[in-house]
């Protein structure tokens, strides 16, 4: 009895290590899709404010998840999300300004969908202003 015990308790510890918390799921595609628009915004020009913003938001994602690989606690993750949110709204500001065709539209949908799982996982409120 003891055996099928200690087996049953070290199937679930190995079930908690593989499944990826929602944070870290959602850093991931945050950090995949801001890469993808990044590469969609810079076909049309590489040096447009776009692409620019574009890749500001794939480094602050990138950056991000490296936090969370590093283990940062919350509060802490709160406080680098900052540079994730701004960069974030200040490219989706400037995709308002522009002519977006259908691929930019849906991968910013993507990094939109990641961005607000973010958000929710880390109970982020935006300071006015960003």
């Amino acid at each position: 009895m003891k055996v099928l015990f200690t087996v049953a308790a070290l199937v679930a510890l190995a079930g908690c290590t593989s499944t990826p918390s929602k944070l870290t799921d959602a850093a991931d595609r945050l950090d995949r899709s801001a890469d993808n628009l990044y590469e969609e915004v810079r076909r049309d020009s590489d040096t447009s404010d776009a692409a620019r913003e574009a890749r500001r938001l794939a480094d602050a994602a990138d950056d991000f998840n490296n936090d969370i690989e590093d283990d940062r606690d919350r509060d802490e993750l709160r406080e680098r999300f900052d540079s994730v949110a701004k960069a974030y709204h200040e490219l989706r500001d400037e995709l308002d300004d522009e002519d977006v065709d259908s691929d930019e539209r849906s991968a910013f949908a993507d990094v939109t969908r990641a961005y607000l799982d973010l958000e929710r996982e880390l109970e982020y409120r935006r300071v006015s202003g960003l």
